[in-house]
């Protein structure tokens, strides 16, 4: 006995003929599930808040708050919400869908039909990345505004044209670490990256988590395979980095708000990690831009 093939949404259930897209923030109680489908359609997700278990092309993933998925047409998945039926609302997706000429135009046009540098790029799961708050509020920005203008070509592809310079610009998410890392750890990440959590380093951090450091550590060698002072002074090197490029602070000041007390020690780390000096990287970082 062979199982029912999975439904096929198409397009022109949710758009108008005259229409380009459909935009939906989607909140949903534990232990809610949809069942496996497959599209006429791409599209692009993210999760806004709480977990859920992702059934795609056959295999199970864990989502998290920050995880951005950029679905192709012919995967096949489904969502389960973790935890017990019947409880509040504990998670939020909010997704985009729309024809699939779109993509090829933009892998044409801005990757030189490149598949492997284009973001949407074929393989086996789609494309999966692990966005920092700052993105995600962007891209609530983005939705909302989709959601409230009248449709127009020009807003979706500026629409996407963002979203694939915030997907290139974020790091993918590696099978490991996108199925294992808990809701805790990553809320404590977001929380730490503000510059006045930063000086408080790995015991600011553990602080953050509500747990004892002990299985912070175990669990962040366990889902990242480094240790908790490694993870936070990288961290620490985001944040150095992103002033190098977007002020005129000096190094020293910086180095500092990082939580870097020891000059030498923040050059060596930084170089280690970007493969030259922060002033060689501000002064290529801010060329680009001129």
């Amino acid at each position: 006995m062979t199982s029912a093939a999975p439904e096929r949404l198409r397009i022109g259930k949710f758009v108008r003929p005259e229409g380009f897209y459909h935009v939906a923030r989607h909140v949903r109680a534990a232990g809610h599930h949809t069942t496996e489908h497959t599209h006429d359609f791409d599209e692009v997700f993210w999760v806004e808040r709480g977990g859920a278990l992702h059934r795609i092309n056959g295999q199970t993933k864990a989502l998290h708050a920050g995880d951005l998925v950029l679905m192709r047409a012919p995967d096949t998945h489904g969502f389960r919400v973790a935890g017990q039926a019947g409880t509040a609302p504990v998670f939020s997706l909010v997704n985009v869908a729309f024809r699939r000429a779109h993509l090829a135009y933009l892998k044409r046009r801005y990757f030189g039909g490149d598949e492997a540098a284009f973001p949407w790029r074929g393989a086996e799961l789609p494309a999966r990345y692990r966005l920092g708050p700052n993105a995600l509020r962007r891209l609530a920005e983005l939705a909302d505004a989709l959601a409230r203008g009248p449709q127009s070509l020009l807003r979706l592809e500026s629409f996407l044209l963002e979203l694939l310079e915030l997907a290139t610009a974020a790091a993918p998410a590696s099978a490991r670490d996108f199925e294992d890392l808990p809701e805790w750890l990553r809320a404590a990440q977001a929380r730490f990256a503000g510059a006045e959590r930063l000086a408080g380093g790995v015991r600011e951090f553990v602080k953050l988590t509500g747990r004892g450091p002990e299985h912070v550590n175990r669990t962040v060698r366990r889902c990242l395979g480094q240790t908790t002072t490694d993870f936070v002074n990288g961290l620490r090197l985001e944040y150095a980095a992103r002033e190098l490029s977007m002020s005129a602070r000096p190094i020293l000041e910086l180095a500092l708000d990082a939580g870097f007390e020891n000059l030498s020690y923040f050059y060596r780390l930084f170089v280690r990690r970007y493969g030259q000096t922060p002033r060689r990287y501000r002064r290529h970082s801010q060329m680009l831009v001129r």
